[in-house]
C-alpha cells in the first residue's frame, strides 16, 4: 500500500490545565473587542481528515471541498459550527483507496454528494481541568445520528487562533459496510479550523 506523505493525522497535544484556565481568567477579566465573530469556512482556513482502519492498514484521506460557517463568543469559549463536506472530493492515499471511500459501502458519492456536521463547543470542568467538546449531528449517507467531538482551543493571547476537533463514530449507523470485515467499523475524523489572526493576538 502506497504511504501517504501529504496526508497525516498528527496526534492532538492535550491542554495544559493551568494554562487553559489563565486564558478563561484572561478573558474573563479582559474581554476581547468583538466578543462574538463569524468566520466562512473554505479549504484555505479549515481541514476535514478522515481514516478508517483496514486488515491491510490504515486508509487516511482528506477532504479537498469544503464550507459552512463558524460563529464563536471569546468570551464564554463557545461555538457553533455548519458545516459540509463534499464527498465527491475525498482524497486517499491511493486510486484504489479512493474508490473504496466514494463507493455504496463506505461515503456512497454519487448518491449522496455532501456530507454535513452542524454542533455546538462549550467548556466543561472535568476532573478539576478545563475541557471542551462539540455536541451535534452528523448527517451522512441520507442519514443523521448524533455526534461528539472533544474540542481543543488554541489561543495567541486571548485571541481564539484554532479549533481542533476530534472524534469517532461507527459507520454501521450512518449505512456503510465493513466490506466482509475487512474493514473496521469505528472511524476516526478530525476537523481543524483556522482563525485569522489579529493585532490583539500580537500585542
Amino acid at each position: 500500500m502506497q504511504v501517504m506523505t501529504d496526508i497525516t493525522f498528527p496526534s492532538i497535544r492535550p491542554c495544559l490545565s493551568g494554562m487553559t484556565l489563565l486564558c478563561m481568567a484572561a478573558l474573563t477579566a479582559h474581554p476581547a473587542r468583538a466578543e462574538s465573530q463569524h468566520l466562512t469556512l473554505t479549504p484555505a482556513n479549515t481541514t476535514v481528515l478522515l481514516r478508517a482502519d483496514s486488515v491491510v492498514g490504515a486508509m487516511e484521506g482528506q477532504f479537498a471541498k469544503v464550507s459552512g460557517t463558524l460563529d464563536y463568543d471569546l468570551s464564554r469559549q463557545t461555538c457553533h459550527v455548519d458545516l459540509t463536506m463534499d464527498a465527491t472530493s475525498v482524497h486517499m492515499g491511493t486510486v484504489v483507496e479512493r474508490k473504496a471511500a466514494k463507493s455504496g459501502n463506505m461515503l456512497d458519492s454519487d448518491r449522496f454528494p455532501t456530507t454535513r456536521y452542524v454542533g455546538d463547543c462549550s467548556p466543561r470542568v472535568v476532573k478539576g481541568q478545563v475541557q471542551s467538546r462539540m455536541v451535534g449531528r452528523l448527517t451522512m449517507r441520507g442519514q443523521t445520528h448524533p455526534m461528539t467531538f472533544g474540542t481543543q482551543m488554541v489561543f495567541t493571547g486571548n485571541t481564539l487562533t484554532m479549533l481542533d476537533s476530534t472524534g469517532t463514530f461507527d459507520g454501521r449507523q450512518w449505512g456503510m459496510s465493513t466490506m466482509l470485515h475487512t474493514v473496521k467499523p469505528r472511524m476516526r475524523t478530525e476537523t481543524r479550523i483556522t482563525l485569522p489572526a489579529t493585532p490583539a493576538a500580537h500585542g
